[in-house]
């Protein structure tokens, strides 16, 4: 489940012997982390918390902490090579709650020990980084990202085919599936796309509006080519809310996010 459906069922979260709550930056673009100071942090954060339970926790509440610490450092750890701006874990002792997330935004490193999950950082990036769509415009490829709270929920891929004359949907990674033709018919394709777009990106439009809404995302950055996203903009009805004119079709998905919260904080 995403992390912004996850926050109200957090809200309710509870556990007499304790929540393991952990915000831990892990931004390489950060200064201070350019040298993996984040296992430092992890290192001190998970040591302060363990005097604080040992001095004024029960024998239960040491024994679950211990577990959940060393659930904490092994699950950081097998994730080290796909960290990206920040690593959020909820724990509780009763082995019930169990939420890890990475983000493509920072938090401030926090750890805490209580009997509910602690929320402040999450609340704010709901209200700082709300759910919305981004989508990446080049010619006959279009990729509609769904994201919230730093995180990618989900992506679609759209591919015009010029034999069926119609936008093919593709999940996931769609360039494996597409990789097929020799370089006349790619050109061809090309040619009949520059001729026909304005009418093409129209067809398209619809199926983009019906995304956003089913998804009930705030609404839609437009990433592209200048001249292809105004032909796309013309024919939506969704709230646009910046177009940032640079081609990152071909960049990952979670750069492409860094780059679009990188211009919303501007």
């Amino acid at each position: 489940m995403a992390l912004i459906e996850d926050l109200n069922d957090l809200k309710h979260e509870h556990d007499e012997t304790g929540i393991l709550t952990i915000y831990l930056n892990t931004d390489f673009g950060d200064g201070s982390q350019h040298g993996g100071e984040w296992k430092i942090r992890l290192k001190n954060g998970l040591k302060k918390l363990k005097e604080y339970v040992d001095t004024s926790g029960t024998k239960e509440e040491q024994k679950a902490y211990k577990k959940l610490a060393d659930l904490a450092n092994q699950h950081i750890y097998d994730e080290q090579m796909n960290l990206q701006k920040s690593y959020v874990l909820m724990a509780s002792a009763d082995g019930e709650l169990l939420v890890e997330k990475i983000l493509q935004v920072p938090v401030d490193t926090e750890f805490y020990w209580e009997t509910y999950p602690v929320l402040d950082q999450l609340e704010e990036m709901q209200a700082e980084f709300p759910a919305v769509g981004v989508l990446l415009v080049q010619k006959s490829d279009v990729t509609l990202i769904d994201a919230a709270m730093g995180e990618i929920r989900d992506e679609k891929h759209f591919n015009w085919e010029v034999e069926s004359e119609d936008w093919k949907q593709y999940k996931g990674n769609a360039s494996a599936d597409r990789t097929a033709s020799g370089s006349n018919q790619v050109d061809e394709v090309q040619q009949r796309f520059e001729e026909n777009r304005h009418r093409w990106y129209k067809n398209l439009a619809p199926v983009i509006d019906k995304e956003i809404k089913n998804r009930d995302l705030l609404g839609l950055y437009l990433v592209g080519n200048k001249e292809y996203v105004r032909d796309v903009e013309q024919h939506l009805n969704t709230k646009i809310i910046n177009t940032i004119p640079k081609n990152l079709i071909s960049k990952p998905t979670h750069e492409v996010l860094n780059m679009v919260y990188d211009e919303a904080v501007r």
